[in-house]
């Protein structure tokens, strides 16, 4: 079995994309990748939001 390493310049995010399952090398992959795309999902709202906010005002 290989080294697992954070290639440089790769996000935290993206490491764990891409070994999401690969035991022992991220905990709860599954998990970690469901709440990155639940908090992008959220940062996509809320830049909506604020450009509504930005043609009301």
């Amino acid at each position: 079995m290989g080294i697992f390493r954070q290639q440089a310049g790769e996000t935290r995010e993206d490491y764990v994309r891409r070994h999401w399952n690969r035991s022992g090398v991220v905990a709860n992959g599954v998990t970690l990748v469901d709440l990155y795309d639940r908090i992008r999902a959220l940062e996509a709202r809320v830049a909506e939001l604020e450009g509504q906010g930005a043609h009301d005002g």
